[in-house]
């Protein structure tokens, strides 16, 4: 399903997981390597010292691109899934109660 955008609303089969209905809650986070920067700006220094340099302590988090926050329907734990892994389902393909595709224990 390789895909920029998301549809929030759909509900996927997702592969690896048998017959059960996930729901998105958006992109991945991917953790990004801080980017150090010069403690002064000493011209007679040649930066060369571990001390010239200061790293941030909290690292940077940007959207993935290749992974999603995924939530089976009838759970609450949360799964990373890559993108590729998502087929879109219909609406009437699952059971809204327990997630399983198939199901019609709901009516529908």
């Amino acid at each position: 399903m390789s895909t920029t955008t998301l549809d929030l609303s759909a509900r996927y089969r997702v592969d690896g997981y048998g017959g059960v209905a996930f729901y998105l809650l958006g992109w991945a986070q991917d953790e990004m390597a801080p980017e150090p920067w010069l403690e002064h700006l000493d011209d007679d220094c040649e930066h060369e010292e571990p001390g010239c340099w200061v790293y941030p302590e909290e690292p940077e988090y940007v959207d993935s691109t290749t992974m999603v926050r995924a939530v089976m329907v009838g759970d609450d734990r949360e799964h990373i899934i890559p993108v590729d892994d998502l087929t879109v389902i219909e609406d009437e393909d699952y059971c809204h109660e327990c997630g399983q595709i198939g199901c019609t224990a709901d009516g529908r």
